[in-house]
């Protein structure tokens, strides 16, 4: 006889704008920070940010998973340098198609028509910053108390701290608690004086008032160095990156981004894990704003979503295998967080490695115990009442659930449109994992666990949940939602704030 399972696993396909862009923001945010507009009192300009001081540094942070928010010391828009423009009259710049993209595109543009304002910036929700250049800095940042705080208090985080062209004109006058130059003794760089003079050469006038070379120079212990003229160059000292000039943005955002790589150990890392009958979209209404202060890594089961394997004879080894991998491929220990039929799987893979699992938390999920499979704890639960929303192929080793009742089953909190996305994205799901049995032992048992229970829950009813809790007698706490199957989808918010009181308990900020 065939086992019947029931209908509690499904999770949505996210296609949403936010998320327009593979893994655009999904390691958390960096900020990067702009001079306002300005009048240069040599020249009588209008002066701001350099384009390519912005949009190529942005472009680096983006492409490697980032979002980026702007800020400015006033907030409000930005203005551009004229000669930094690649449609300026004067095709200074009329190379930088990263520039010219950035400029086309009106999503981008709105960033700089409203950046934060810095005194209103939290500067824990950014894992980096970066100072951009340009003109406007010379006259905007150099005397800038309150920026050269802000900077210098990231920098004593030991997060990467970065700065570039005129936009280092602010570390001439940054110090330490002790009185101390933040540069004193360290290598850095900012904009030559041999690039001064080619600019004051090609306008016909001095164009700054002072030079950032000859003043950096001065400085006690000074190690300021540059390379060739207009040469690409970027310093890391520690956490301190700076760039040369205007053609250094990019690989001064590389050295950032290494940086950050090497800074994962700072976080606690989150491995997510989706249900049946999804993949790892799933969680792309949280994994963005978790990332944040969090590594965030998310798995793909196999024969789930876009991964090509054919279902038949998929199970739960297979499941075990993915995780695991994923898992032994981080630094140090994880949270491990399993949705629905998720359960099944990250029980066995913190029976398989205990060491590596800091936390296992169950979202409205299985909590087995040893010898059960999910089909057979349902089953028990209906008292072998069988479920009329499934639909299996010819032979039953793949099912899936009516499309007309799916909705409702799974999310009937959610909106029209997600309900919509669920059908869509429907794909039957190996039953195999369904029967197949974990096998777990005190190894188990000793993992710290947590469950979030979903009251309103169709598919894995709250009774069931709380049977499981009582039954496995080692969870820790457990939170309750008043929400359907998809808490993470219908209440974003409150499932984070649950993820951050498991992480850091009230009274305990050290844990």
């Amino acid at each position: 006889m065939k086992k019947l399972i029931t209908t509690w696993f499904a999770i949505v396909l996210v296609f949403s704008s936010a998320f327009a862009q593979h893994n655009a923001g999904n390691n958390g945010k960096v900020l990067l920070i702009a001079s306002n507009k300005s009048i240069n009192k040599q020249t009588g300009w209008d002066i701001g940010v350099w384009y390519a001081e912005l949009t190529h540094p942005y472009w680096v942070f983006n492409e490697a998973g980032y979002s980026v928010d702007i800020a400015s010391p006033d907030g409000g828009e930005l203005y551009f340098d004229g000669f930094s423009d690649p449609e300026d009259a004067s095709r200074y710049a009329a190379f930088d198609y990263i520039s010219l993209g950035f400029k086309k595109d009106p999503s981008k543009m709105a960033l700089t028509k409203n950046t934060l304002k810095l005194s209103s910036v939290n500067p824990n929700d950014y894992k980096a910053i970066f100072v951009c250049g340009g003109q406007g800095p010379m006259f905007t940042f150099v005397d800038n108390a309150p920026l050269q705080k802000f900077f210098t208090d990231f920098y004593l985080t030991g997060k990467p701290t970065a700065a570039i062209c005129h936009g280092t004109s602010l570390l001439l006058k940054c110090k330490l608690p002790n009185g101390k130059y933040l540069v004193e003794g360290k290598r850095w760089t900012g904009f030559a004086n041999n690039e001064e003079n080619y600019a004051d050469a090609y306008v016909g006038q001095k164009i700054q008032p002072f030079r950032i070379e000859d003043e950096a120079r001065k400085m006690p212990n000074s190690k300021f160095e540059v390379a060739h003229m207009f040469a690409s160059h970027a310093v890391r000292e520690g956490n301190l990156i700076t760039g040369q000039q205007q053609n250094s943005g990019e690989q001064a955002a590389k050295l950032v981004v290494k940086a950050l790589e090497e800074d994962r150990k700072r976080y606690p890392t989150y491995v997510l894990v989706h249900g049946a009958w999804a993949d790892e979209s799933a969680w792309g209404f949280v994994r963005n704003q978790l990332a944040i202060k969090a590594n965030v890594v998310t798995v793909n089961l196999p024969a789930h979503g876009a991964d090509n394997t054919y279902g038949v004879g998929v199970g739960l080894n297979e499941y075990v295998k993915t995780v695991s991998e994923v898992v032994n491929k981080q630094i140090g220990k994880v949270v491990l967080v399993g949705h629905s039929m998720a359960g099944m799987i990250i029980s066995q893979v913190a029976e398989n490695l205990p060491t590596k699992i800091d936390k296992l938390i169950y979202v409205a999920a299985y909590l087995p115990k040893s010898g059960e499979d999910a089909a057979g704890i349902t089953n028990k639960f209906l008292n072998n009442k069988p479920i009329e929303a499934f639909q299996f192929n010819k032979d039953y080793t793949l099912v899936s659930i009516n499309k007309d009742a799916l909705p409702t089953v799974v999310c009937a909190d959610c909106s029209p449109e997600m309900k919509e996305t669920l059908v869509k994205y429907h794909r039957a799901e190996p039953v195999k994992g369904l029967n197949d049995k974990v096998l777990l032992t005190v190894k188990f048992a000793a993992v710290p666990k947590y469950y979030i229970s979903t009251k309103n829950d169709y598919s894995v009813p709250s009774a069931l949940q709380q049977q499981m809790i009582k039954n496995n007698n080692t969870v820790k706490k457990v939170f309750e939602m008043n929400t359907s199957h998809l808490p993470f989808v219908v209440q974003p918010q409150e499932f984070l704030d649950i993820l951050q009181k498991i992480q850091v308990p009230q009274g305990n900020a050290a844990q």
